[in-house]
């Protein structure tokens, strides 16, 4: 039998609601962060030591209790945390060693530098746990398994409603300020009415852009869905380490959208068709509005089923002893 121990982010939780009920019930979400000196040394204590800190309750009581009914022979799916210290306690508190992480971030993330984050790998590894990855760069390099990115359905989200924007972006800058400020003014220049949205994050300071609005804090999913629906097209920027498949591109093949990309890893997708992908660096720029005005054929169910939440998880599962 497969759990799952999630964190409480956004997108996490929108996975999760497309699982049956039953499954649902064997979801244990990760307690937020608890602030506090003397907590924090505590924890650190707890995390460096092979057994249970005596007299110490590192997280909420029932969520220790969901943990430990987690039986021996059953397997377990760590998504989306990746907190060190709170993965070597979690450890203490499961009976099975069957356990899978799935990490959502690049191993080399922008906000971190390299030896930072292959160090996390191997500890994630020294815990014994399987690490998982989207991205085929970071598999090859670092020894990870590779799956597909996951996403999940949306049909009880379709909206019909007009296509207000040709061009939607919604991201963190992560250094692609100015490279959305140039496509913006391209497009613009070509009559496309575009939509894109940089959010601030603190201590980040952006000149004036007619084309590029930046929101001081994020946007709900929901309204997020609404935009992507009313849009054309999805424009995604990865990081240059980058080669796996980003929630952007699921969100576009999900909604049945349109995407430009950088990343040429899409050319190599079976469903691959160029009146779909648009692929910045070699697809001809100036063809922007003949590429979106082009009809494409919808992605069928089975072209879907491997990167919807509900079939995906299935790949952690252990099987039955016979």
């Amino acid at each position: 039998m497969l759990h799952i121990i999630a964190n409480r982010f956004t997108l996490t939780e929108f996975l999760l609601d497309s699982l049956p009920a039953d499954q649902r019930g064997r979801v244990a979400m990760h307690p937020r962060r608890i602030k506090g000196v003397g907590y924090s040394l505590l924890k650190a204590l707890d995390a460096f030591v092979p057994f249970r800190l005596p007299g110490f309750r590192p997280f909420p009581a029932e969520y220790l209790q969901q943990l430990e009914t987690i039986a021996p022979d059953d397997s377990v799916l760590v998504f989306g945390i990746e907190n060190i210290k709170d993965l070597r306690i979690v450890r203490k508190y499961l009976a099975t060693r069957q356990v899978s992480v799935f990490t959502w971030n690049p191993v080399m993330d922008y906000q971190q530098t390299p030896w930072v984050r292959r160090q996390h790998i191997r500890q994630l590894k020294g815990l014994g746990f399987r690490v998982f990855t989207f991205d085929p760069g970071d598999a090859q390099r670092y020894g990870l398994t590779l799956v597909k990115q996951v996403y999940r359905p949306v049909e009880s989200f379709r909206e019909s409603v007009p296509d207000d924007f040709d061009i939607y972006f919604l991201g963190k800058d992560k250094h692609r300020f100015e490279r959305l400020q140039s496509l913006g003014e391209t497009w613009r220049a070509q009559g496309l009415r575009i939509r894109l949205q940089v959010i601030a994050e603190p201590g980040e300071r952006h000149p004036e852009s007619a084309v590029v609005d930046v929101r001081p804090d994020a946007l709900g999913y929901r309204e997020n869905m609404a935009l992507i629906q009313r849009s054309r097209c999805l424009l995604e920027l990865v990081q240059a380490n980058q080669t796996g498949l980003t929630i952007r591109c699921l969100e576009a093949m999900f909604f049945d959208r349109k995407l430009i990309t950088n990343n040429p890893q899409v050319k190599h997708l079976p469903f691959y068709d160029p009146a779909r992908f648009f692929v910045l660096g070699q697809d001809d720029l100036s063809a922007m509005p003949r590429f979106l005005a082009a009809g494409t054929t919808p992605l069928s169910a089975d072209d879907l089923a491997g990167y919807a939440f509900p079939d995906w998880i299935r790949q952690f599962e252990v099987p039955a002893a016979t």
